[in-house]
Parts: C-alpha cells; structure tokens; sequence
C-alpha cells in the first residue's frame, strides 16, 4: 500500500516558509509517497465597530483576504516547481475557511491520510497543536531548514510507554525504508524496565532492523535537548517521539519533553498522541 502524506499549509498572517515545501517534497520522495497539500483561502467575517473609528475595517478584512490569496497562490506554485524537479506527483486542495477555524478545518483533513507534515516553529505552534490532538494521526515536524529526504537510522526516544508505543505503530512506513534503529532512554528523568526495552530491541530486531540500545542521563538539563544530542550524535536521521504523556496542562504548566521539542526541535521528528 501506498503511504499518503498530507501538508497542511497556512496563508495568513504567516505564510508556510519554502523549506517547509522542500522538506515535504523531499521526504515523499524517498518514503515513495503520495503528497497531497491543503491550502487555505481565509475568509473574515465582516465586522460592524460599535463605536464611530477612522479605521475602515472593510477594507482591512479585504486586504487579510487578499493577501491569503497571494500567499496561497505563490505556495501552491512554488510546490508544483519542487515537484516537478523531483519529478513526483502533488495535489493540491485549496479551500475556504473561516479564520478563526482553519487550524480546525486542516487538522481535520489530515485524518484522511497516514501522517501531516509541519514545520516546528513558534508561530505554527497553534497548528500543530491542532493536528497533534484532533487529526488521530502521526505528525511529521523539520526544524526550520533544509533536509535530505532520506531517512535510514531511527532514533526512539523510549520511556516504556503508551505514547511512544503509538508514535513506532505511526511511523511504521518511514521504519520500512530504514535500515537501523536506536532506542534511547533518559536513565534519571524516569525509572526505565530494561526488560522491556530489551523486548522492543528483540522484535525490532526480528523484522530486520540492526538496534542499538543507548541509555543517557540529563543531568538536570532538558530531556528533549539530551535525546536530540543522543541522536544526532549516532547520526538518527528521525526521531520518533509519544507526545503529551501526562495531561496537557500539566505539560504546558511544566514545560515537559514535548513542548520542549516542539519548540526547540533541532532534526526531524515523528510525534503522535
């Protein structure tokens, strides 16, 4: 079976960055999947001020429109050229939607398909958050520059639980084209079943992947930071990561591995709640 990967794109305020686009293209490539991209067309609700304003709202409304049309466009071309030079086939989905629901609307959409592809950046992070809890599917996040496309050496940032059990079952396609995986644990941040962690090594094994098994300490340092440098030291082209193992205030009140990662993301991460 084919793998389906989607690309939900904004247009306003921000526009999706070009990297973005070429990570996308890149990535469909070497996995051999389809691309489908989804493109907002904001659309503002008219607004009457209730007090008198030298402000003239219409006109801004039709300016936030019109330049999410631009935005859109130029995105949707500058795919179609990364496409053609990487000679595989995109579809693109324009659509309208209502400001205050497209990140709604595109999380929505990627439930259609076997993961999304974001780019980690602050001002996506509504976007992710979106498509992280209510697509049902993996997200595919790149740090804000360019990659390769190939991925063959996998990181798993393994604490033993639910969530990272979730996020190997989604990464499965991208596990198909690799050919090594290293399971990585944070030996101080919580009490790790060595037993289990073997037993995953085991199966990982048995269906043809070489596995390493490497246990790091924090140290009183970030833990996504530790498990990044663990994976790029071993040269893990993805990292494969549960997201939001406790309760997502919690997360957000504490900080947590997640957010961390969201928001400090160094390679290509495959997260899923």
């Amino acid at each position: 079976m084919k793998a389906q990967f989607h690309l939900p794109l904004v247009t306003y305020p921000d526009a999706s960055s070009f990297s973005l686009l070429q990570n996308a293209v890149a990535v469909s490539l070497h996995q051999k999947a389809d691309l489908t991209a989804s493109i907002p067309l904001v659309r503002i609700e008219p607004v009457q001020p209730r007090l008198p304003s030298f402000l003239d709202v219409e006109k801004m409304r039709a300016d936030a429109e019109h330049v999410s049309r631009d935005n859109g466009a130029v995105l949707g071309q500058t795919l179609r050229d990364y496409a053609k030079q990487a000679e595989i086939e995109v579809e693109i989905q324009p659509f309208d939607a209502r400001q205050p629901f497209v990140a709604q609307a595109l999380a929505e959409m990627s439930r259609a398909y076997d993961l999304s592809i974001l780019e980690a950046s602050e001002i996506m992070m509504p976007l992710i958050e979106s498509v992280l809890f209510e697509s049902g599917r993996p997200l595919l996040l790149f740090p804000t520059d360019n990659f390769s496309g190939r991925i063959d050496a996998v990181a798993v940032a393994w604490d033993g639980g639910a969530t990272v059990a979730r996020a190997l079952t989604g990464a499965r396609f991208l596990l198909e084209q690799a050919s090594r995986v290293v399971l990585i644990s944070v030996t101080d941040d919580k009490q790790i079943d060595e037993r289990r962690r073997d037993h995953l090594a085991a199966a990982l094994r048995k269906a043809g992947l070489a596995v390493d098994v490497t246990a790091v300490q924090a140290n009183g340092e970030p833990s996504a930071g530790v498990i990044q440098a663990a994976a790029l030291e071993r040269k893990a082209d993805l990292l494969v990561a549960g997201a939001f193992g406790h309760s997502r205030l919690r997360e957000f009140v504490l900080g947590g591995v997640t957010r961390s990662l969201l928001t400090r993301l160094e390679m290509p991460a495959l997260v899923c709640h």
